[in-house]
Formats: structure tokens, C-alpha cells, sequence
């Protein structure tokens, strides 16, 4: 068991500082976004596993030799209150240090997880009233797209989801409207609809409360700078499968680009996390990888590589998984 918690151990080191580093910049993200957010996912899991696991393994390995074991044993004579057992099994104040330290890690992180739920809640809920009460429905003779418009001079998109994709919205202001053409404007609501559609607001947000859990590890800041920049690109790509680029590029273009991707600024003042709508993007979101992809196409990965990576992905998830069960 001790051996098994210096194993959990060095993968958690692993997965928290330099493998986050080489894959932040990894090129292969911008030719298929969606093989960097499984991986992304991947190591939050196995990370996350690795870190609870492994002083919980350590202060339960005087009680078996591996976890099932260990825990029924220790619940087992803790119930029954046999000390003398206990004793016998030579429980030290080290054991019970790094058990502590596990559960208290473990109930960190759920907590983290459900308080940022709550507040993302209450914001979106807060966040419709005042759109359902500051916006008209656009008259665009879509009835798949509930598209609203605020009565604002600056270039806005985003979207507001709901518990369904049929109690989502689209919100776009006046000055946008006015600032885009037609194929720019839809090209806009496409890509906002993407976002809807793949539920990106549920990654977004859990990876902002894996940051807001553990802001100093590398790992939770590099994975949500990571999953706002892959959303944008999966958004994009959705957005591209209905519009031209040169539409998609211009809609960029003519919102500003200082003001986050497609003019996406705040519409009202809420600590980043708390839209409960997936958030305006730092401008450094338009610059870069994103908008290299989108003014140069790149060549998806082939299907050894995408099947290499989902083997990682899940190999990831497995070894800790198995080394807490086996």
C-alpha cells in the first residue's frame, strides 16, 4: 500500500505540473479541438484521482493491502471500537495525518465543485430575468434559434443556456446587428449555438471550479485557460459547417477583436465563473492558435493519431482507477 500511494503520488505530481505544460502549447490541439478536450478531461480526472488517492492509500495501509480491503477493515473496527486491533496493526500519527489530508482534499473539491454550481445557477437565473426583461425576441424566422436583442451600441454576442437547449438563448445587441451583414450575423448565432448545442458551459464550468479549488497547481490554471481557448475553436468549427470563413472572419473583424471573440464584451458585472453563460473570452482568445486556424485551415488529425490520443485518454483514466480498486 505504501508503495501504491508513492505510485498515485508520482502520477499526481505528473499530471499537475509539466505534462499540463507540454500539452498547453501542444500543436495538434488546433487541428482537432475535440481530441485535446477529451485529454484535457482526462488528466482533470486522473489528476484529481491521483491527488485524493494517494494519502488516503497511505493512511489506510496499515489496514490491508489495497483500498477495498483497507477500508472495510477500518471501518470495520472502528465500529466495533477494538482498540486493542487497532493498536496491533501499528496505526501512527502519520497514518492518520495523511488520511485526514486525503478526505479533507477529496470534500475540498466537491465542495468547490457544488458552490461554484450554486452561484452559476443563481447567476444565469438573475442573468435571464434581466434579458427576458431588457430584450425582444429577433424576428429571424428561426424557430430552432431563440435569438434576443438588447438595446446596445457596442458589438455583443453570447449565449445563455438553460437546463435544455430549448430553454437557452442567444442574446446579440443592436450595435451588431447594425455592424454585421446577414451571413455575418448568422455566422455569429451559429457559432453561439455550438456552444449551446455541445453543452460547453458544464466543461467551462468545471474546470473553473478545479481552478477556483486549487488556484496555485499549474495543472487547474493551464486546463481552463486550455478548454476556453478549445471551446472557441469548437465553436468555430461548428459555425463553419453552415457559413463561409471569410463570413465568420469578418464578423471578428467588424465586432473588434479587443473586445473578445465576436465583440463578446460583459453585459453586466460578474466575477469570471459566475455568467452561467459560457463567458466572454479574453481577447488573447482571438490572437494566436484560434485565429490562425480560422485565417489557415488546418488538416485534422489522421485516425491513428485521434485513436492514439483517445488511448491515452483512457489509459489516463485507468491506471489510477485501477491502482485505488486493484
Amino acid at each position: 500500500m505504501t508503495v501504491l500511494a508513492l505510485l498515485l503520488a508520482a502520477l499526481a505530481v505528473l499530471l499537475a505540473v509539466p505534462v499540463p505544460k507540454l500539452l498547453h502549447n501542444a500543436h495538434f490541439r488546433t487541428r482537432s479541438p475535440w481530441a485535446a478536450m477529451l485529454l484535457w478531461q482526462a488528466i482533470a480526472l486522473a489528476g484529481g484521482l491521483s491527488m485524493v488517492g494517494a494519502p488516503i492509500v497511505l493512511g489506510l495501509s496499515p489496514f490491508g493491502d489495497n483500498l477495498p480491503a483497507a477500508v472495510s477493515t477500518a471501518i470495520r473496527l472502528t465500529l466495533q471500537e477494538d482498540y486493542v486491533a487497532l493498536a496491533e496493526l501499528e496505526v501512527h500519527p502519520w497514518h492518520i495525518f495523511a488520511l485526514c489530508l486525503g478526505l479533507l482534499l477529496g470534500g475540498h473539491l466537491l465542495l468547490t465543485l457544488a458552490r461554484t454550481y450554486v452561484r452559476v445557477l443563481s447567476a444565469r437565473r438573475r442573468h435571464r430575468q434581466l434579458v427576458d426583461l431588457l430584450s425582444t425576441p429577433l424576428q429571424n424566422g428561426n424557430e430552432d434559434t431563440d435569438t434576443h436583442v438588447i438595446e446596445h451600441d457596442a458589438p455583443l454576442a453570447y449565449c445563455l443556456p438553460g437546463r435544455t437547449n430549448a430553454s437557452s438563448v442567444t442574446v446579440l445587441s443592436r450595435g451588431l446587428l447594425e455592424t454585421l451583414s446577414e451571413a455575418e450575423l448568422a455566422a455569429v448565432v451559429a457559432h453561439e449555438q455550438t456552444h449551446l448545442k455541445q453543452r460547453h458551459h458544464l466543461l467551462t464550468m468545471a474546470f473553473e471550479a478545479w481552478y477556483r479549488a486549487l488556484p496555485w497547481l499549474p495543472t487547474t490554471r493551464y486546463g481552463r485557460e486550455a478548454v476556453l481557448e478549445l471551446t472557441e475553436m469548437l465553436a468555430d468549427e461548428g459555425a463553419l459547417a453552415q457559413h463561409a470563413p471569410k463570413d465568420l472572419l469578418r464578423a471578428i473583424a467588424l465586432s473588434g477583436e479587443s473586445s473578445g471573440p465576436l465583440g463578446a464584451k460583459a453585459a453586466v458585472t460578474q466575477p469570471r465563473g459566475e455568467w452561467g453563460v459560457h463567458p466572454p473570452a479574453e481577447p488573447t482568445l482571438l490572437s494566436g492558435a484560434r485565429l490562425r486556424r480560422l485565417l489557415v485551415p488546418q488538416q485534422p488529425l489522421g485516425r491513428s493519431a485521434v485513436a492514439g490520443v483517445v488511448v491515452l485518454s483512457v489509459g489516463l483514466l485507468a491506471v489510477p482507477t485501477g491502482l485505488l480498486l486493484g
